[in-house]
């Protein structure tokens, strides 16, 4: 329900409003350094930190930004009250619920990712489809000529997260989209001129290049067709040629993606370090952990054997081995790099799709393979169990790759068939896996490599 709440809830909001200045200030940078930027860029940052602190910043805001970042406080008093500045977030909501502003959609947004960090995918879709809603009433990102720079970017910005939040959450919901990929709207612009307390640039400056949040929608653009292919060979309309031809063209649109992207932003031990020293390292490592994931995704079917008509099959199984190996160093890069670290929830089930691929080397892959896919794995499995301390989800994400695994020991030589169990498994990160009825086989030397690499997430 989100109906307005009882007289209890309004009392207890009034209670939790002299919050301690020093925590929310504490707090409202932990998101900024952690969060914000990475799944969805919403806020001006010098704007929220003042608007924090004059306590003008809509309480749904305030509470949302500060269950988003009391996971990750080292104070274990601050971490405790995690949930209960999430039922302050999702109580402020409902009592604001009428009211149709660029930051109900922001407070819509802070919800639905707390509903989704904490398991509840029901209500993450409901309040992410309030803001997509509130988005087209208002007719966002479009303002006024008498706008400011900062709004116009704020507004753009909001605009494009919710674009990527359609194209992942759709996904993982296993709902239709709800925005279209026809969109004319000018990329974000660069942060750092971005962060500046008075950025001043052009409304559409074409000469402009996008930073590195223009950079990831132009990747979720072509996510949105991978989803689309998947569904196509889970659905049996498309054979394997055709299904061959389209991933030729995805695949061609990622290596374009590789040469616009600006030398600059390409992966490299010194430009990750460039960008983390202008505090720029973790979004840096979101926008390449996302071409990996994605290109795994997309090469996905091919690591199925049985795909002997294709021409293709050995070169593309070799490329998602590839993206998936380099998306297990790149994430373990990521936690021994200051200012780097990728911990926002969705990481988790790009690791656990990374796995599933190298689970297969495990268990099809030549001998030399096998020690540093076992190190992968073993890295990977680090990763999700640090992350499943943050975010209660995670344990539901580890369980989908038991399940995985459970099902690749009964029949292993089918379970990289696409199909509805296989496509569930890639996208639908927000629900459980039931287990799949292929027929099931004896465990090999190969699969018993596989059970015990997984023993460490038990």
């Amino acid at each position: 329900c989100i109906a307005p709440d009882s007289s209890g809830a309004l009392k207890s909001l009034a209670d939790f409003s002299d919050v301690d200045v020093g925590l929310r200030d504490h707090l409202v940078d932990l998101y900024l350094k952690l969060i914000h930027d990475k799944p969805h860029t919403l806020f001006h940052p010098p704007t929220l930190k003042n608007q924090a602190r004059e306590g003008s910043l809509p309480k749904t805001i305030l509470y949302g930004v500060m269950a988003l970042a009391a996971r990750f406080s080292h104070d274990s008093r601050t971490r405790k009250r995690t949930k209960e500045f999430f039922n302050y977030a999702k109580e402020a909501f409902k009592m604001n619920l009428l009211d149709i502003s660029l930051e109900n959609i922001q407070a819509s947004v802070l919800v639905g990712n707390l509903c989704g960090a904490e398991g509840e995918p029901e209500q993450e879709s409901l309040f992410f489809g309030i803001a997509f809603r509130l988005a087209q009433i208002i007719h966002l990102p479009s303002g006024n000529l008498n706008e400011g720079a900062i709004l116009r970017e704020v507004k753009l910005r909001t605009w494009w997260s919710l674009y990527m939040i359609d194209q992942w959450s759709s996904a993982g919901l296993g709902v239709p989209k709800q925005l279209t990929d026809d969109d004319c709207n000018p990329l974000p612009m660069v942060e750092l001129k971005f962060w500046e307390p008075t950025p001043d640039v052009s409304p559409s400056d074409p000469t402009e290049k996008p930073g590195l949040w223009g950079y990831m929608i132009m990747l979720a653009k072509i996510f949105g067709r991978i989803q689309n292919l998947h569904q196509r060979l889970a659905n049996e309309t498309l054979n394997e040629q055709e299904a061959e031809y389209i991933t030729k063209g995805l695949s061609s649109n990622l290596e374009c993606f590789m040469e616009v992207l600006p030398a600059e932003h390409h992966f490299s031990l010194t430009n990750l370090r460039l960008h983390a020293a202008q505090g720029l390292g973790r979004a840096f490592v979101a926008l390449h952990l996302g071409y990996h994931h994605y290109a795994t995704l997309l090469y996905f079917p091919y690591l199925d054997h049985q795909l002997k008509e294709i021409s293709n099959q050995k070169l593309y199984a070799g490329r998602c081995k590839y993206h998936a190996a380099a998306f297990s160093d790149l994430l373990k890069l990521s936690h021994e790099e200051e200012e780097c670290e990728a911990v926002y929830v969705i990481v988790a089930h790009m690791t656990v799709v990374s796995s599933a691929a190298l689970l297969h080397t495990l268990l099809f892959g030549e001998y030399p393979e096998l020690p540093d896919t076992r190190s992968r794995l073993s890295d990977n499995f680090a990763t999700l169990l640090k992350l499943k301390e943050y975010w209660p989800a995670v344990e539901m994400m580890i369980e989908r790759l038991f399940t995985f695994q459970k099902v690749c020991m009964r029949s292993m030589e089918q379970i990289y068939t696409v199909d509805k169990w296989i496509v569930k498994f890639l996208l639908q990160h927000a629900f459980p896996m039931e287990e799949s009825t292929a027929p099931s086989h004896s465990l090999s030397e190969r699969g018993k490599f596989a059970d015990d690499a997984l023993s460490m997430l038990r």
